[in-house]
């Protein structure tokens, strides 16, 4: 299986407003008026685009920590995170995919961020973070969804930029970990975060730290095992490299705490109220091999291991350790929920704004018909009272008002092409990417949007 999460078809099932069950609904010209939309506005009984306001949408973006290593889906902190919202938004629904993968670094890299990639389990760096935001924002365009949609982004980055053996050598200095983390977190995340606000207009976004992986109470001989499966059985925890660990973890913490606080204050700076830090929380108990260690052990049967097997075999890694054994010093099940109570905390902020949104309902008479001039008439009420709404309604550059009548011509772009390379010798190939259509846009203060693909 490749990670390649999935296909652009499949991408929007999951995420756009034509597909979320119970919370948003479409209907094709010759079904029932099964809210009475068209007969009490008067409208023609002819075929007409009829659809209730969109589910809230979520992505997540990021390196192996984002991905939930060694967990499965229900025990990952972004799934939880998504749980959580869901209770705050009862009714509405909410859509979720993660793009994150293990090894994922921040900066792109074109003829390597071509290849679709490996299951999320599988290190690699590649695709990019900066690849995964715009591989989401392709597909979701290419399904004829919008960008603007998206209403919570969770995103991290910038470890794998600057190598966990870098940190954990016992030949660095503190020193030397602060300035490859000043350089690989604090100016990549200054640099990632806003191309990610600019597309996805509309989304909150959440950026949850890292922690320091040995600390004061790491075991020894625990160390000694981690070393030796990253520098070979030559390496050793001694008293004094155990002392530099710890040093070189507690500076690569700090550095990337401030610096990935500031980035989210920076950019909170060009577009205000749109971005929050989280802090996990990590003490010294929970470090690696430490007496309440939220992190697992090298060796250790984390729940997707026998899964990981078969994903490192497919990758050509089947003899690889450390694909095998990827899920070392990830958070365990007690550390994702300790991130995800960490995020929680923070999005409590937005709630009251996504909580405070009425839901719309639409109907376009009659279906828009691509190429052909005609008159529509986008009628919009509210989703509970059937009271009609004074909506704005926006159809490719044009503004025009709800209910009232207009003539456009409905266009299309012209299909793109876009080369995928092959991975590790396999042949590469082409897709054909549809052309984008006009976007009926609906938008009411205090409701949320309504995009209207046909």
């Amino acid at each position: 299986m490749r990670h390649e999460a999935v296909d652009r078809r499949g991408f929007l099932r999951n995420t756009s407003s034509l597909a979320a069950a119970g919370a948003s609904s479409l209907w094709f010209g010759g079904l029932s008026d099964m809210l009475g939309l068209a007969g009490r506005l008067g409208t023609p009984r002819h075929e007409v685009l009829r659809a209730a306001s969109r589910p809230f949408n979520m992505l997540a973006f990021g390196d192996s920590i984002m991905w939930g290593q060694g967990l499965t889906h229900d025990l990952k902190f972004a799934t939880l995170v998504k749980n959580w919202v869901e209770t705050k938004l009862p009714g509405r629904g909410v859509t979720f995919q993660n793009f994150a993968h293990s090894g994922a670094q921040i900066m792109r890299d074109d003829a390597q961020d071509a290849a679709p990639g490996w299951e999320g389990e599988v290190p690699a760096k590649f695709p990019s973070i900066h690849r995964q935001l715009h591989r989401a924002r392709d597909t979701i365009i290419t399904g004829q969804g919008n960008p603007a949609e998206i209403d919570l982004v969770l995103l991290n980055g910038g470890i794998n930029d600057i190598g966990v053996t870098s940190i954990l050598s016992p030949w660095a200095s503190s020193g030397s970990v602060s300035d490859l983390t000043r350089d690989s977190i604090t100016s990549r995340m200054n640099y990632l975060l806003p191309v990610a606000t600019g597309l996805f207009p509309n989304a909150k976004f959440i950026v949850p730290g890292y922690f320091p992986i040995i600390t004061d109470d790491s075991s020894v001989p625990e160390i000694t095992l981690l070393l030796a499966a990253l520098f070979g059985p030559g390496a050793i925890a001694t008293p004094l490299i155990r002392q530099q660990l710890v040093a070189n973890c507690s500076a690569f913490y700090a550095e990337s705490d401030a610096g990935l606080r500031n980035a989210v204050a920076a950019q909170n700076g060009r577009t205000p109220n749109r971005c929050v830090y989280a802090d996990p929380g990590f003490s010294a108990v929970h470090g690696y091999g430490a007496s309440q260690r939220y992190l697992f052990n090298i060796g250790e049967t984390d729940p997707m291991v026998n899964a990981r097997k078969a994903y490192c075999a497919a990758a050509g890694l089947a003899f690889d350790p450390t694909c095998l054994s990827a899920s070392m010093g990830h958070p365990n099940v007690n550390g994702a929920v300790k991130y995800a109570n960490a995020m929680i905390g923070k999005l409590g902020v937005f709630v009251t704004e996504w909580q405070a949104l009425r839901k719309l309902f639409a109907c376009v008479d009659p279906k828009p018909v691509v190429g052909s001039p005609g008159n529509y008439t986008v009628w919009v009420e509210d989703y509970e009272t059937r009271r009609p709404v004074a909506a704005s309604i926006s159809v490719g550059s044009r503004t025009i008002g709800a209910n009232t009548g207009f003539t456009h011509t409905f266009g299309c772009g012209p299909a793109e092409t876009e080369r995928l390379d092959g991975v590790r010798g396999r042949p590469g190939r082409t897709i054909t990417v549809p052309g984008a259509c006009d976007q009926i846009l609906i938008t009411a203060p205090g409701y949320v949007q309504i995009s209207l693909p046909y």
